[in-house]
């Protein structure tokens, strides 16, 4: 059976996650000199659901984090997610010019009906020690799937200056993943088939308190990615352009190659977040974030995002979100192939240019003083995602081929005690 490859599988599951393009393990909650007393226990639980029937997925996910002392804290994070679906694999020419995604077909072999089905499991841990005006975190975990293994080790540091209005972070995680694709009839990769990479990250951020309404937060990534970068389980159509398309739109000389990457990558991003409190309203505060991203693939990146955190009393809350994505596509990319030459090409559509828009809300419920708890917290969301070629900043005529959607439907609880 046909595995979502790692890349892949990480644009998905990072829906659920505010460091979208962080290594694993590399943003930390940890605050300096600001120890969390109480014993916490989080549950969630989601569900991401493409367009046309495609890739559909259930994340599930706990943690829990307990003092130890009056200094330290101590935290473990499990993770289970499962897939199932199709995949785009490669792009196809019609005889009319038209272009047309080409999705993994049902697996004989798979016992849930579908070309893509497949399990990971995830764990993480992480110790805090809390000194008067800062704090170091140090952490790792594992993950691992049937044809995908990662390991992962950060350490965070935070100190708090100017009589704490001022918070300064460092962050550094470094990641070592192996991948053993099964088969493909795509690839007809052979067993034994093996490759590795390794990723590396690195975090310089500011927090500042501007006044009794408001604070600023802004960080700087450094990311190095080197070794097998590629997709095992896409390929790229290459026709020739001086030949006619033959049987109704077929392929010409059905000319499959593996996708082939650089086997390098340096990323570089920045992000930073305004948050205003407006006790008018009810104490509501409104979250307004920009990133831009940029790397040595050819990709410039812009998210802007805009939430409202509205408390409706008795412990309520509503947040609605608005969100907008733009990038350009990889240098590499390739709808289809014309030159047999080139020696790194990919038709992936995430190495497109597009854009999407997305918008979702969330409601909250917290519960105080439920013995022998101190604290409950319910939080149940929905969003809608559009991704869309005609959506990216400065137009694009590559057509609607690779447009799709999704849905992610969240649930969580937070129990302190």
């Amino acid at each position: 059976m046909k595995s979502l490859n790692h890349s892949e599988k990480s644009s998905v599951l990072t829906c659920l996650s505010l460091a979208a393009m962080a290594l694993p393990g590399l943003m930390q909650d940890a605050t300096a000199g600001r120890i969390e007393e109480s014993y916490n226990a989080d549950f969630q639980y989601g569900n991401y659901s493409e367009s046309n029937q495609r890739i559909n997925v259930d994340i599930f996910e706990g943690a829990l984090s307990t003092p130890l002392g009056k200094t330290m804290t101590a935290s473990v994070n499990l993770v289970r997610d499962t897939i199932t679906g199709a995949s785009p694999v490669y792009n196809q020419k019609n005889a009319n010019g038209t272009i047309k995604q080409i999705l993994s077909g049902a697996s004989p072999t798979s016992q849930c009906g579908a070309s893509i089905c497949e399990q990971r499991d995830a764990i993480s841990s992480g110790l805090t020690y809390f000194f008067d005006a800062a704090s170091i975190n140090v952490g790792g975990g594992f993950s691992q799937e049937h044809d995908y293994t990662s390991r992962y080790f950060n350490t965070n540091l935070s100190l708090d200056l100017n009589k704490k209005l001022t918070t300064l972070n460092y962050g550094a995680s470094v990641a070592f993943d192996e991948v053993e694709p099964s088969p493909s009839p795509w690839n007809a990769n052979p067993i034994g088939f093996k490759r590795s990479k390794t990723s590396q990250q690195y975090l310089l951020g500011l927090s500042q308190i501007i006044d009794k309404d408001s604070v600023l937060q802004s960080n700087m990534t450094f990311a190095y990615s080197t070794g097998y970068l590629s997709d095992p389980y896409k390929v790229v159509a290459f026709y020739d352009a001086n030949a006619p398309l033959l049987f109704g739109g077929t392929l010409y000389a059905n000319m499959l190659k593996p996708d082939k990457r650089p086997e390098e990558k340096f990323q570089w991003a920045w992000l930073t977040q305004y948050v205003r409190h407006f006790g008018q309203f009810n104490d509501a505060a409104l979250h307004v974030d920009y990133r831009f991203n940029t790397d040595d693939w050819g990709i410039n990146a812009h998210t802007a995002e805009v939430s409202w955190h509205q408390p409706i009393g008795n412990g309520w809350q509503l947040i609605p979100r608005l969100r907008y994505y733009s990038q350009d596509q990889a240098d590499f990319y390739q709808a289809v192939g014309n030159n047999l030459q080139a020696t790194t090409y990919s038709s992936d559509y995430r190495l497109a240019g597009f854009g999407a828009i997305s918008g979702g809300i969330k409601l909250a419920k917290e519960i105080s003083d439920i013995k022998p708890l101190s604290q409950l917290k319910f939080q149940a969301g929905v969003e809608y995602y559009d991704h869309s070629a005609d959506y990216q900043l400065g137009g694009n005529n590559t057509g609607s081929f690779a447009d799709f959607s999704y849905y992610l439907v969240t649930a969580s609880f937070n129990l302190k005690f």
